[in-house]
């Protein structure tokens, strides 16, 4: 008995070891031989559990729009797998430099949808290994598991109370069970929680105050979409210093008139590449029935497109550093000196190893506006 009491510690100890070695087996996807394919058990974004494969050879995205450019961030992928992606994926895809870095994209279908709802037929038709599916509304991946169809559900506006990076994290995190790389997908994290804490910082020390601003999302005809609370834009103008007027008002995104507008009457204004409309349209008053001239961010020269890079910079992307600090310095240019060229040219060396041209750069803040093609404002 005595023998044995003394050998009960190292007994523990050995035990405890085991244990925190199949914990730590854990944490890294483990693949297994299935019919020839090394498949994984992946959990998606509404807690489901998916045997699919480790390195998808066949792969589409459906209305989860910005998932081609982060696929080919986590996977510095050629894109040459993704055969299929929603017609706004594309039309952002092919006006950015995803295109440039990665010209294969141009030849993804988009006929996969039928108004809102995933055209199985044409789906089946193209055979894919794996299909990243839009997961925010309820039964959305009811038709693939009804077809067969290996698909993990992704959520995004949903996924964290529409904090930016989180939902990026997220993302990236799916994406570690189809082959993406962890430490690359890490350093882009990192880039993001050290760009908020720079700016935190930078505005903590100074005295000057927020300006108000709000985001036009979309357009349709004469209306205007404008992105409210609990969204990206409320994360955006949060740890960008500005006040959001819109946030306390709605939740999400809202059709509003020009009367919603002048009574805001906001500072700056911000134009997201989900529509066509440009700032020369706003200071130019081109649109029949609204005329912004009155408004303090028309007079002050303060309405801004939003640029767009690997992805549009609206929602989460593997440049969502870069839109922190390109807002920071438009809300306050006072504060936030730097050159955001070369913010840029450093980040796409450093996260992506892609050595930018001025040329390029330029594309970048200045974007078309044939990038908001496609995109329906009733999805």
């Amino acid at each position: 008995m005595k023998r044995w009491f003394r050998s009960f510690p190292v007994f523990v100890m050995i035990c405890m070891v085991i244990i925190l070695a199949g914990c730590s087996r854990s944490e890294q996807p483990r693949s297994v031989a299935q019919g020839g394919k090394q498949v994984v058990l992946a959990t998606d974004m509404i807690g489901r559990q998916v045997e699919v494969p480790a390195k998808p050879g066949r792969v589409i995205t459906d209305r989860i729009l910005p998932f081609p450019s982060t696929y080919f961030v986590a996977l510095r992928s050629t894109m040459s797998e993704v055969v299929a992606m929603h017609p706004a994926s594309k039309s952002a895809a092919v006006n950015s430099m995803l295109n440039i870095m990665a010209p294969n994209i141009s030849k993804a279908s988009t006929g996969i949808f039928n108004g809102d709802n995933p055209n199985i037929e044409e789906i089946m038709n193209l055979n894919p290994d794996l299909v990243f599916a839009f997961a925010d509304l309820e039964g959305a991946l009811v038709p693939y598991e009804s077809a067969g169809i290996t698909a993990l559900g992704i959520r995004a506006a949903s996924a964290a109370g529409g904090d930016s990076l989180e939902t990026l994290r997220g993302w990236f995190e799916v994406l570690a069970y189809t082959g993406g790389d962890k430490s690359r997908m890490d350093a882009i994290i990192e880039a993001g929680k050290a760009a908020q804490d720079m700016i935190a910082d930078r505005l903590a020390a100074a005295v000057s105050p927020n300006p108000s601003a709000i985001f036009i999302f979309s357009s349709s005809g004469n209306n205007l979409e404008i992105a409210g609370g609990n969204f990206f834009s409320e994360y955006w103008l949060k740890n960008s210093g500005a006040e959001d007027p819109a946030a306390t008002e709605f939740q999400g995104r809202k059709m509003v008139n020009m009367e919603q507008i002048y009574a805001w009457n906001p500072d700056i204004i911000y134009i997201t590449n989900f529509t066509p409309i440009q700032p020369e349209d706003i200071y130019e008053n081109t649109a029949a029935g609204q005329d912004w001239s009155s408004l303090k961010a028309v007079q002050n020269k303060r309405v801004f497109k939003v640029p767009l890079g690997i992805y549009r910079w609206f929602p989460p992307s593997g440049d969502t550093p870069l839109m922190l600090q390109w807002l920071a310095q438009k809300n306050h240019p006072d504060i936030f000196t730097y050159s955001i060229e070369e913010k840029i040219k450093d980040y796409y060396k450093q996260q992506y190893a892609y050595e930018l041209s001025d040329d390029e750069v330029h594309f970048i803040l200045n974007p078309a506006a044939a990038a908001a093609a496609g995109y329906n404002t009733g999805r």
